[in-house]
């Protein structure tokens, strides 16, 4: 698998995020604060936000999938998703 899934290494070597993990993160953010009165309360932007964590678990996701590595990060996760 080519796609780091260490999220602290990530963090480390300033690995950018995904675009998509930017938008989703953006919306997840805004429905959590308007629809759930901040329930999760997620912040990005400080070494350990809840919302960087968030970003970076999306960004492996999206890359994986567009590695074509979906299936192999489902099994490492132990999951039956991947079609």
């Amino acid at each position: 698998m080519k796609t780091e899934t260490n999220l602290t290494k990530r963090w480390e070597d300033g690995t950018p995020h995904h675009p998509e993990s930017l938008v989703l993160y953006k919306r997840i953010e805004a429905a959590d604060f308007k629809l759930c009165g901040d329930y999760f309360r997620f912040k990005s932007g400080g070494d350990g936000d809840n919302g960087e964590t968030l970003m970076y678990l999306l960004d492996v996701v999206f890359e994986s999938r567009d590695n074509g590595e979906a299936t192999e990060l489902d099994r490492l996760l132990g999951l039956k998703v991947s079609p």
